[in-house]
């Protein structure tokens, strides 16, 4: 057996198959920065009217505002199209639904097929006037 280790390092391999490894997307969001998940969340509400204003994006009942840790979304109007488990989704983290369903809280770090998902829901139901 000879002393060189010879071969690549893991980190090399990664970088020469990048394009041929989307499946570990699947194993969890990555964090991403939360100027670019409130730049895509404003994308998502554009046909409420929403209101852009450096890190806050309003549109109906929601408000989200871009923090250090994440896009803090604060959702309040009458029976969310929500249930508790729509708040715990890959991408979010502490999310809260109260007891009425009026009100939703929750953080979005990363924009995953699941977040993208609840603010279509979000569009939806605001733009629909059931809000």
């Amino acid at each position: 057996m000879s002393g060189s280790t010879g071969g690549r390092g893991l980190d090399h391999l990664m970088e020469q198959n990048a394009t041929e490894l989307g499946f570990l997307d699947a194993y969890g969001p990555r964090d991403e920065e939360p100027a670019q998940v409130l730049e895509e969340i404003a994308r998502r509400l554009k046909r409420l009217n929403a209101t852009v204003e450096a890190s806050v994006v309003i549109a109906g009942g929601l408000r989200i505002v871009a923090e250090p840790d994440g896009c803090h979304v604060s959702w309040s109007g009458t029976t969310l199209p929500l249930v508790p488990t729509d708040l715990v989704q890959p991408g979010m983290r502490d999310g809260r639904l109260s007891e009425a369903r009026d009100e939703a809280h929750l953080v979005v770090f990363g924009w995953t097929h699941e977040v993208r998902r609840f603010f279509e829901r979000a569009a939806e139901h605001e733009g629909s006037g059931s809000a």
